[in-house]
């Protein structure tokens, strides 16, 4: 069993092919991506994978959303973009979007629950910094 599919087991996900690929890509990504560019991206390396369709990507994110594998962003796009989340960490953090790119990255600060009064728990967060990345701002 791959380093993969052990992580996945350890969620309760049957760690079948394309979950296993969907995993490692979101692994290695170093900002959100959305259900659209990641099923472009699959496509493009394989013109015949038919296991790379809408209903596949969006079940499986659904099923890593429920298992706290990813958080979805929702950056003021009107696109949803997906993330890992930090598997050691709560996930309230806040994230950036570049206006120039339009790439969406998870900042490494987490927000502190502390400031809460104690009969409240947060269920969501959402919080989105626009600006202009270190990438665009060199251009």
């Amino acid at each position: 069993m791959t380093k993969t599919e052990r992580t996945l087991s350890s969620k309760g996900i049957r760690p079948t092919q394309m979950r296993s690929k969907i995993y490692k890509y979101l692994k290695r990504k170093t900002y959100a991506d959305s259900l659209n560019e990641m099923q472009k991206v699959f496509l493009k390396k394989s013109k015949s994978n038919k296991t790379a369709n809408k209903t596949t990507f969006y079940r499986t994110m659904k099923l890593f959303e429920e298992k706290n594998i990813v958080h979805q962003i929702d950056d003021g796009t009107a696109v949803a973009k997906y993330a890992l989340s930090d598997e050691n960490i709560s996930d309230l953090h806040m994230h950036f979007h570049c206006t120039v790119c339009g790439k969406t990255i998870c900042l490494p600060d987490r927000i502190s629950k502390q400031n809460l009064p104690d009969d409240y728990e947060i269920n969501d967060l959402n919080l989105v910094l626009k600006g202009v990345c270190k990438n665009c701002s060199k251009k």
